[in-house]
């Protein structure tokens, strides 16, 4: 079978849960004998797309995140002529070029499918400065628009494809109520187990973080990952139950240097470790030497590195999402979930993992339950093969829901079709180019990760003139 992928992120050099789940796709297809192309932006010589088979677009940076490219439709001519040489085409975005796929569909045939990796209501303060995301008012609006926007995929996307991937049960009713009427699948991403399963030899922890105490958490430095409540949880709960509990945050991000702000100014910042981001193929080293893995995001379609700590036997600690994570942790079971609407929601999050630290025998139970759950639900050859039968059904279901194709009618029929998807991706894609370039240049958005680590280095070496810090703030990975 030939593989058309449409991503976002069509280079591996993009170090991200959606595009590492590309990654995995691209390269378990290829061993399984299908034949990929890679399609998406065009992210040049800085972030090259590997292979001979590739579909790309013109793309600009993203003016806060240069390494997310932003693909526009490029030539009419070529686009309306070039039919790419695919038997199905596997979405992995959340914007839209996505259109494309519909496109393709529509004109050619070519059976369309989308995987649901973004939730953007919990994103959509993307754009804003530290000062406008502080206003309730600026929050709810452009959350708003980001349902909006989700209604709008529903329609004019999701609706005329041949499936919707989600993954976690918990989105299929999400997304009905939104207005999806195509067949919805459940499919979870995978663990690599060439990266973890592999012995570790390497204990990367600071050396004064005493084994059993070990808190971890790994994930991009932003703020929908809720970050500031951890450590809020850590220092108000947490840290004056117990005083060799230890908090280690891996990771990078646009709130990197608010945390650290926030860490230092607790009277707990000699027990709280930023590693700075961490090579993929490294973290196994800090799951395997981890106690506890403790996450309070609630905006997670799917937690990437929730899977890897429950595959690596780390019971995890969570808010109960009711979206990715919920369908990952069950509570008792791999590990624990809590109410975030509670009103004791902090404390009972805190006591949950100071209760699991200190029951060694409980805690070695739900790790290996979570170990050998994640390999009856994660290993890569389950999900390939889930994903080839919906690529199998998807080219079914075209053949049922649109037994005539654009080739087969009109010229002025294809030009109208072919005018309204290429309308729908130019337009919006363009305004969410200007919209990141104008925020920016108001001082409206938020600076890049290289500005947040300076300014957290300059925090660091002013608090080690009032006294020691032993808490080392690392740059980011090479």
């Amino acid at each position: 079978m030939k593989v058309g992928i449409l991503s976002q992120f069509p280079s591996p050099a993009v170090q991200s849960g959606p595009a590492i789940h590309t990654r995995f796709l691209h390269d378990g297809l290829k061993r399984r004998g299908h034949t990929v192309t890679m399609m998406g932006p065009d992210t040049g010589t800085l972030a090259p797309v590997e292979g001979t088979q590739e579909f790309l677009f013109p793309a600009f940076g993203y003016a806060t995140h240069p390494n997310v490219k932003v693909s526009m439709p490029g030539s009419p001519r070529e686009l309306f002529t070039r039919r790419p040489d695919v038997d199905v085409i596997h979405g992995q975005a959340n914007c839209h070029m996505l259109h494309y796929g519909v496109w393709a569909r529509q004109m050619w045939g070519i059976p369309f499918l989308n995987t649901h990796i973004i939730h953007l209501p919990t994103h959509s303060h993307f754009v804003l400065s530290d000062r406008l995301f502080a206003s309730d008012n600026v929050r709810a609006w452009f959350r708003e628009r980001a349902e909006d926007m989700e209604r709008n995929f529903a329609e004019h996307v999701y609706n005329q494809s041949d499936a919707f991937i989600v993954q976690s049960r918990h989105m299929v009713k999400y997304w009905r109520e939104r207005g999806v009427t195509v067949p919805i699948e459940v499919v979870g991403r995978p663990v690599n187990p060439g990266v973890f399963s592999r012995p570790s030899l390497t204990d990367p922890f600071p050396a004064h973080f005493k084994a059993g105490r070990r808190l971890l958490v790994v994930c991009r430095h932003d703020r929908e990952k809720s970050l500031d409540q951890l450590i809020k949880i850590f220092v108000e709960v947490i840290a004056p139950q117990s005083r060799d509990v230890t908090l280690t945050l891996v990771g990078d991000g646009h709130d990197h240097v608010n945390l650290v702000q926030q860490a230092l100014a607790s009277p707990y910042a000699e027990r709280i470790h930023f590693s700075g981001e961490v090579a993929h193929q490294a973290l196994v080293d800090w799951y395997a030497h981890a106690d506890l893995f403790v996450y309070t995001s609630v905006s997670e379609t799917f937690g990437n590195v929730v899977n890897e700590a429950l595959w690596c036997g780390v019971p995890v600690v969570a808010f109960d999402d009711r979206m990715g994570v919920a369908g990952q942790v069950v509570d008792r079971v791999n590990g624990a979930l809590i109410d975030p609407s509670r009103e004791d929601a902090e404390t009972r999050f805190g006591m949950t993992a100071l209760s699991l630290l200190r029951n060694q025998a409980l805690r070695q139970q739900l790790g290996g339950e979570a170990a050998n759950l994640s390999r009856r639900t994660a290993h890569p050859d389950v999900v390939l093969s889930r994903f080839e039968q919906i690529y199998r059904d998807a080219a079914r279901h075209r053949r049922e829901t649109l037994p005539v194709t654009l080739d087969q009618r009109s010229r002025l029929a294809q030009w109208a079709a072919f005018t309204r998807h290429y309308a729908a991706w130019a337009w919006w894609n363009g305004a969410l180019i200007t919209l990141g370039h104008t925020a920016k240049g108001l001082g409206a958005s938020r600076s890049g990760a290289a500005l947040q680590h300076a300014e957290a280095e300059r925090l660091v070496a002013e608090a080690e003139r009032r006294g020691p810090v032993t808490r080392p703030v690392a740059r980011p990975a090479a």
